[in-house]
């Protein structure tokens, strides 16, 4: 068996030089060969569950995977979203091997019975740098013995990513949905959920994700399912000499400052703000605080007022107190930011931890944008709590890599405009944190902010180099209150399982519909 596993495993440069049955185009240029196979059909492609090859190549770049381990029927769009990044594992029905050989040749593929009494051993070394994605769970005779076989895989592999129809949402298929699962699922959310644990699995993350492409409607269960190891590292507050640090750039935010500020210190992170000398009482505010809260509040820059925003100049400062502070994680944030975990319950700090007993140095954030419905809110107000209508920032910079491990590295943060920390030895942890923004309270405050505070003191010479560009769109007149009918409502609890693939890498945010 040891001897077959090896022949079989081999690398795929090897295996697609061996391979005389694959179709001749794709043995040539796989990938190339693939897009023609899509583009060659008549009809408009349907996609089932559209994000989740995407996600397991996300994730299989974060754990450092060189493979991906694909068990169900993947189609041509599903492997263009892993090779030639990822070696090509596939364990399919006994039915369809010879078709997966012959058309899909630069991949390896070993059959699975369908009851799972077969499924193949795999060798550790092979697991330790996999991505296990299981597709629709319901379609297996019998899942209990699939599961067993993912359990003793996920010893060694890092993750497995698994889906399986809601037996509560799935809808007979219509307009002539080819290729997608058309019948009941077996198990809805609470149900799988239990049952993964109760099988032992450490189930991280479980919500929905888009079943097609055509409306993306959440009827999909999809569970992040993490290895043991991992597992145990959940639901360990950080000890108290683990100190945070984390810079908040301030200019005119007297509304929300205070909050802003206890937001961090609630849950023991120390703030260090730069306030851009603000003409309203954001500074005096923020100063009251200092003797009562491990808060420190300088004025930049030191001299004086200075004509323009200088973000650089600032930047360039948080670069050098990383130097001089000592902490064990630096957090960039704005004041009108507010920074979540992944994990519901675990704080940022105790989140930061866990990525740190992990072995990873950096964390990402997904972005999304909280707007007024009125005009009620007023200065003292917790903004958090107020403000509950969002949807996804567009981001013209993707990564928001905004917290960082310090072991005395130097760090660079002004080439990306502070949206990316850059270091030597960096790990980005795969699962993004949550970053909530509340750019505007009010349509008195959007105008005072957009017209009158900020675009007037844009740097030319930071324009120039393409920064400050997010409220070009922007000219008097514009509504910052927005239609509540037009945002989702922000439930935390909704908003982790129905957006858990956009939540946790990004993926899909790019669409607009929210709610």
């Amino acid at each position: 068996m040891r001897q077959y596993l090896g022949r079989i495993l081999r690398p795929i440069s090897k295996h697609i030089s061996s391979t005389r049955n694959a179709a001749q185009i794709i043995s040539r240029n796989p990938r190339h060969g693939l897009r023609l196979l899509l583009n060659s059909r008549s009809a408009p492609h349907i996609q089932s569950q559209p994000d989740v090859y995407p996600f397991a190549a996300y994730l299989g770049e974060r754990f450092g995977c060189s493979s991906v381990i694909a068990i169900g029927k993947p189609t041509a769009t599903n492997l263009l979203q892993l090779y030639p990044k990822f070696e090509i594992i596939g364990i399919v029905p006994g039915a369809d091997l010879q078709m997966y050989r012959k058309q899909y040749g630069f991949g390896t593929w070993l059959e699975e019975s369908m009851n799972g009494a077969s499924t193949p051993s795999l060798p550790e070394d092979v697991l330790k740098r996999s991505v296990i994605l299981c597709n629709d769970l319901e379609q297996f005779v019998s899942p209990a013995s699939l599961l067993k076989s993912l359990k003793t895989w996920l010893d060694q592999a890092p993750v497995c990513i698994l889906t399986s129809a809601d037996r509560d949402l799935t809808r007979p298929a219509s307009n002539g949905f080819l290729g997608i699962p058309t019948g009941p699922g077996r198990w809805n959310l609470i149900e799988l959920e239990d049952l993964l644990r109760a099988e032992g699995f450490n189930a991280e993350f479980v919500g929905w994700t888009a079943s097609d492409n055509v409306n993306y409607e959440k009827n999909t269960i999809l569970a992040v399912i993490t290895n043991d190891a991992i597992g145990k590292q959940l639901r360990q507050a950080a000890p108290n000499d683990f100190r945070v640090v984390a810079f908040m750039a301030a200019y005119n935010e007297e509304d929300i400052i205070v909050q802003s500020i206890k937001k961090w210190t609630d849950q023991g992170i120390s703030v260090r703000i730069l306030e851009n000398w603000s003409t309203d009482a954001t500074y005096d505010l923020a100063k009251e605080l200092e003797g009562r809260l491990p808060v420190t509040v300088e004025r930049f820059p030191k001299d004086g007022p200075s004509m323009y925003f200088d973000w650089s100049a600032m930047l360039e400062r948080m670069e050098t107190l990383t130097k001089e502070i000592e902490a064990d994680w630096f957090i960039r944030r704005g004041a009108d930011e507010v920074l979540g975990s992944p994990w519901p319950g675990i704080s940022y700090k105790d989140g930061l931890y866990l990525v740190d007993q992990a072995g990873f140095n950096c964390v990402d954030h997904t972005i999304i944008e909280f707007y007024p419905v009125d005009d009620g809110f007023e200065t003292g107000m917790d903004h958090e709590a107020y403000f509950r209508h969002f949807d996804f920032k567009n981001l013209s910079h993707p990564r928001q890599r905004k917290a960082w491990k310090n072991f005395g590295q130097p760090i660079s943060t002004i080439p990306s405009a502070g949206h990316d920390v850059l270091f030597d030895g960096r790990r980005i942890y795969p699962f993004k944190f949550l970053l909530k923004h509340y750019s505007f309270r009010s349509q008195r405050h959007g105008e005072k902010k957009v017209f009158r505070e900020r675009k007037a003191r844009w740097n030319p010479k930071e324009r120039a180099r393409g920064w400050h560009i997010h409220y070009d769109s922007m000219q008097e007149g514009h509504r910052f209150v927005q239609s509540a009918s037009e945002k989702g409502i922000f439930d935390e609890d909704h908003f982790n399982k129905t957006y858990l693939v956009e939540r946790l890498s990004g993926i899909g945010t790019h669409r607009k519909k929210t709610n």
